[in-house]
């Protein structure tokens, strides 16, 4: 009973982790298609985005997971305080960079919104580049995680991916072709034992006789005979009383 408990417990955890491994996968998914579309990986208009400075510190901090709001448009409007998401440059590779608004200067020439940035940490000075609305991709919510921001860049890369999704899934497949087969297994053993039982039952044959065409039909089948563990063959009771001459 203990070990049928522990068994189910067991099965309950497998299959919990599989919905959270298929989850995952899902949001990976989703999160690579929308970027190939939009240039931002979001999921219904939000995207999260993994801080990797501490430019931010005292507002969120490295390593953290922030959800922002995509305002990729260029006719977007943002003001002074907004925490904003933008394209830069880095050696090179294109990436994101999250600062505060604390400046909003408009062009009366040419009607450009130009948009002064800095970050919170006020070891860092303010950002030498102006921002326009075609190159803001996103406002912060307020939302943060904190230490989650590693674990969804780690899954973004091929090797945590691999390690982290795709490889258990493996496992977990495996696992669950595993417990089918040896489900069917014993639903075939126990259904085998039954026929046999409801056979021997029907026919005329000496209890010997029984033991006997029982264990015919399990070899015939393929199954190993193991009556000494099966609860005995239910027959009519005999009757033991003798006549006295």
């Amino acid at each position: 009973m203990k070990n049928g408990k522990a068994k189910k417990i067991f099965n309950t955890i497998v299959d919990v982790l599989v919905v959270m491994v298929l989850i995952v996968s899902i949001l990976v998914v989703i999160l690579s298609l929308t970027t190939k579309k939009s240039g931002v990986p979001n999921l219904f208009g939000y995207a999260p985005f993994t801080v990797l400075t501490d430019s931010m510190e005292g507002t969120f901090n490295e390593g953290d997971l922030i959800i922002s709001k995509v305002t990729n448009t260029y006719d977007a409007e943002y003001k002074e305080g907004d925490v904003i998401t933008f394209n830069i440059e880095i050696a090179g590779v294109p990436t994101y960079n999250t600062h505060r608004i604390v400046k909003v200067e408009a062009d009366t020439d040419t009607d450009i919104v130009y948009y002064q940035t800095k970050g919170d940490n006020p070891e860092y000075p303010v950002d030498e580049e102006l921002q326009t609305a075609n190159n803001i991709v996103a406002v912060w919510t307020g939302v943060r995680v904190p230490i989650l921001g590693d674990v969804v860049g780690f899954l973004r890369k091929p090797i945590g991916f691999f390690f982290c999704v795709l490889l258990p899934m493996i496992l977990f497949f495996v696992y669950e072709t595993i417990r089918v087969v040896m489900n069917i297994v014993a639903y075939n053993k126990e259904k085998a034992i039954e026929e046999a039982k409801s056979a021997v039952q029907n026919a005329e044959l000496t209890e010997e006789q029984k033991q006997k065409a029982i264990e015919e039909y399990l070899v015939s089948i393929g199954k190993k005979p193991d009556l000494e563990n099966e609860s005995s063959v239910q027959t009519p009771a005999q009757d033991n009383t003798t006549e006295s001459e």
